[in-house]
């Protein structure tokens, strides 16, 4: 439980960035390394992923923002906003006719042409990386420096929310099973914040050990780990759905005993402030389970 401990540490040193409202230029290097520079706080912003769009309406930018990708759904006024980006790539004609002052990009969805591009036309990209849960409050914070707002009450109630349930290492971490989707069987492997949110529980991905982000499970090797819990998390729409998709594996030790645990794709899924509602409906879903 060593890694649980020091993950548990470095959470609670862990502040938010509070940067306050300035005219001044602006340099924040990205998560490429890049020097990202702002003659001042942005004023028209296109979010190119959705938890972004959804950290910057929380860090109080979302009336800055002009523009976003497919499936911004949270809160309700993202849904009204034009779409520029869906899984067919970005469509750089849309948002130059926005006239952006910044463009916020998910590494893990930006090719490097793209970036090219968006360099030739003159518009600031900063590009976020998001694996760990400590990476929401400092995204959050990179946004408010960005965009010079201030509003700190939201991400201090993602921190409490997060301190309530985390787990203290005194017993041995219950053996689970991550499911993200059902056909193919596929989990969340390395460091990621949904196999650190198990951390926060008490718990541990049996295959956190394989190689790439999602990757694809065989049943045979399901069988030969034999988790003690199988956590559903994106892989059914409810928990009715995600039950039954188990019920026909009863020789496996979870489904045979009933430990199986639903948590909301939305809450697990996207490195916002809700996620700390969802560990939080994980962290309960495990101590019955237990």
């Amino acid at each position: 439980m060593k890694s649980v401990a020091l993950l548990a540490s470095a959470f609670l040193a862990v502040l938010a960035v509070a940067c306050s409202a300035s005219a001044a230029p602006i340099s924040q290097r990205d998560d490429l390394g890049r020097n990202v520079e702002l003659a001042a706080p942005a004023r028209r912003i296109v979010t190119l992923a959705p938890f972004l769009a959804e950290l910057a309406f929380s860090a109080g930018a979302g009336n800055r923002i002009v523009g976003v990708s497919e499936h911004s759904d949270y809160p309700e006024a993202a849904k009204r906003l034009p779409q520029v980006a869906s899984a067919a790539g970005i469509s750089l004609e849309s948002v130059a006719a926005l006239q952006p002052d910044l463009v916020l990009a998910w590494q893990d969805t930006l090719g490097g042409a793209d970036l090219e591009r968006f360099g030739s036309l003159g518009i600031p990209v900063f590009v976020a990386r998001a694996r760990s849960i400590l990476d929401v409050g400092r995204l959050y914070g990179v946004i408010e420096k960005l965009t010079g707002t201030r509003s700190p009450k939201p991400l201090d109630a993602f921190h409490e929310k997060l301190r309530k349930v985390l787990r203290k290492p005194d017993r041995p971490a219950a053996r689970a099973f991550l499911e993200v989707w059902h056909d193919p069987l596929t989990t969340i492997a390395g460091a990621h914040w949904m196999n650190e949110a198990l951390a926060f529980c008490g718990a541990t991905n049996v295959f956190q050990d394989l190689g790439g982000v999602a990757p694809v499970v065989s049943w045979e090797a399901l069988y030969a780990r034999d988790p003690h819990v199988i956590v559903g998390a994106g892989s059914a729409r409810d928990a009715a759905t995600f039950r039954a998709q188990w019920r026909d594996r009863g020789t496996l030790d979870a489904v045979k005993n009933g430990r199986l645990v639903f948590v909301e794709a939305d809450l697990i899924q996207r490195p916002t402030l809700r996620l700390a509602d969802g560990v939080v409906q994980l962290c309960e879903g495990l101590r019955k389970a237990r």
